[in-house]
């Protein structure tokens, strides 16, 4: 065979070799010495009848020792005390790969018990025994689950850099909020339950990414992601560049950011709790002095009084924060917390209390059957141990239609007015048992009795009014002490991100809303156990 039929098929060579190495550089490699092999070959006198198969045949060939050449695919030993079996089968598995992130993609599609072992081994360096203790399971089935992983992925971890950890470990990113949600919720209902959505917004956090590039990183083909950038983008949770890049347009905090300073500020809040507990033993006297006092109403009174530390630190900056309008009705300050699987507070870094809050909201229905306006107002702290479960389980799509009917519920019960006979939604009759269990109301001879303080609006005045002279003598009080401490603790954002305001940049690692209210409740301003489940929460309406 003349030497021209061989290099007749440079072409086709060369666009086999660039599909399998996936960069020009290594591919024209690849073909050179594939045609080289193959002169040499009919140099020695060798018949090749069909070029272009055997050009096929000696390329795979070539690729798979340039892959041995550049992985020296290693042996792996996962214990002393372990049987590994030999390493030449997985070699040749690797081999046979076209692509090292095949392996990689293996690893994806391994049930959760068996991915959560290989990555803690293989990706996070953690020993047999860590990860038993941390997941809680015998040494011997995280070893019987590793040999099963091996057999997938093993080593070669240094080529699967294409895909991000996101790929196969998704992380969890709650996005939260400061300001009005949009008519449908947003921005939390842009993420919520849309693990893709969540990941994709952590990595085009650190710096401004393609489409393409996010795709590639998270092992999703491009299709399937534009729709999911579009609706972040279109939410102003993300941003378009000129460039066709997007960004996450937004804080983002890590778990570990909340309990990086926890002992400074339990320091801080003891020191100067007087300033919050002055006032507040002036408000308790003044409520118990009102018709409509209850110690459920004190508790609220209490978180409510202790968030003039919000207030209070938007006058500690030189910017106030300005909370802009948005798609949908909403007006909004998005931050969010990743979270990642199994994460747990170290023992190092634990507080003296569980400090969780969530800010108080208020949601409204105008004229509703003869009332003209229903108001609820409600917080959900760790005070409560049903407050993080306080909207889940009725079976609505979102805790703002849960607030809604809920509100519409008491108000029917408080009037006596038999829910099945108005526009009530169904599944907030079903949910009167959820509702029993979590505080909000009692039933008595099969009928519903609400628990929860129902104030009249002339009331309400009255009692949001005893709370805003107590906070804002909380914040008089503490302002210069809080002015120095946002000084020296403040979080590193991304050098592009320049939507941040200095609030949200200092917000983790400030001294903690329920911090006061824990260090009062010491201090026996409030008792701890009422006696009963108290719902952080009360209604409003005539």
């Amino acid at each position: 065979m003349p030497k021209n039929q061989i290099e007749a098929e440079i072409e086709y060579v060369l666009s086999a070799a660039i599909k399998k190495c996936g960069n020009l550089h290594d591919a024209e490699d690849l073909t050179q010495e594939t045609i080289l092999s193959a002169l040499i070959y009919l140099e020695k006198g060798g018949i090749i009848d069909n070029p272009r198969t055997f050009l096929s045949v000696l390329l795979n060939r070539k690729y798979y020792d340039m892959l041995r050449r550049k992985y020296r695919i290693p042996t792996v030993s996962i214990g002393d005390d372990f049987d590994i079996a030999d390493d030449s089968d997985f070699t040749e598995d690797f081999v046979r790969c076209e692509e090292a992130e095949q392996i990689r993609r293996e690893v994806a599609y391994l049930t959760e018990s068996y991915r959560s072992v290989i990555v803690k081994y293989y990706f996070h360096n953690q020993n047999l025994h860590e990860i038993s203790e941390e997941l809680g399971l015998p040494v011997g089935t995280v070893k019987s689950r590793l040999d099963f992983g091996r057999k997938q992925m093993k080593k070669g971890f240094e080529k699967m850099k294409k895909y991000q950890e996101n790929s196969y470990m998704p992380q969890h990113l709650a996005v939260r909020n400061s300001g009005r949600f949009g008519m449908d919720g947003e921005p939390m209902s842009l993420t919520e339950g849309d693990t893709l959505a969540q990941n994709l917004l952590i990595l085009a956090y650190e710096k401004p990414i393609t489409v393409s590039d996010l795709s590639k990183s998270i092992g999703v083909a491009t299709a399937y992601v534009e729709p999911i950038i579009n609706k972040l983008v279109e939410g102003e949770l993300m941003k378009r560049m000129g460039d066709g890049k997007v960004y996450t347009d937004f804080i983002i905090y890590h778990a570990s950011d909340y309990v990086k300073y926890i002992h400074e500020a339990e320091a801080f809040v003891e020191e100067h709790i007087e300033a919050y507990t002055e006032p507040l033993q002036i408000a308790i006297k003044e409520l118990k002095e009102t018709s409509f006092y209850s110690q459920r109403l004190e508790r609220f009174m209490m978180i409510q009084i202790a968030e003039g530390l919000f207030e209070c630190m938007e006058s500690v900056r030189e910017k106030p924060q300005i909370i802009p309008d948005r798609p949908n009705g909403g007006k909004w300050i998005a931050f969010a917390t990743i979270w990642p699987q199994n994460y747990s507070i170290p023992e190092e870094k634990r507080g003296k209390e569980e400090y969780g809050l969530s800010g108080r909201r208020c949601t409204r229905i105008d004229s509703y059957l003869d009332a003209k306006n229903l108001k609820l107002y409600n917080f959900e702290s760790s005070l409560d141990p049903t407050g993080w479960r306080k909207h889940q389980g009725y079976g609505f799509n979102n805790f703002q239609d849960v607030e809604d009917n809920m509100l519409k519920f008491f108000y029917l019960v408080k009037n006596s007015i038999n829910p099945k006979t108005v526009d009530l939604d169904t599944r907030m009759i079903k949910s009167i048992p959820i509702l029993e269990e979590r505080g909000f109301i009692t039933t008595k001879n099969g009928s519903p009795e609400v628990l929860i303080p129902i104030l009249s609006h002339e009331e309400e005045k009255l009692f949001l009014g005893i709370c805003s002279k107590a906070q804002k003598t909380f914040g008089d009080n503490i302002r210069p002490y809080l002015a120095q401490w946002c000084k020296t603790h403040i979080k590193e954002i991304p050098p592009h991100l320049t939507s941040v305001p200095d609030q949200k940049r200092t917000m983790p690692y400030e001294p903690n809303v329920m911090m006061f209210v824990y260090e009062a409740i010491h201090q026996g301003v409030h008792p701890r156990d009422l006696g009963y489940i108290c719902p952080e929460t009360f209604a409003v309406f005539d």
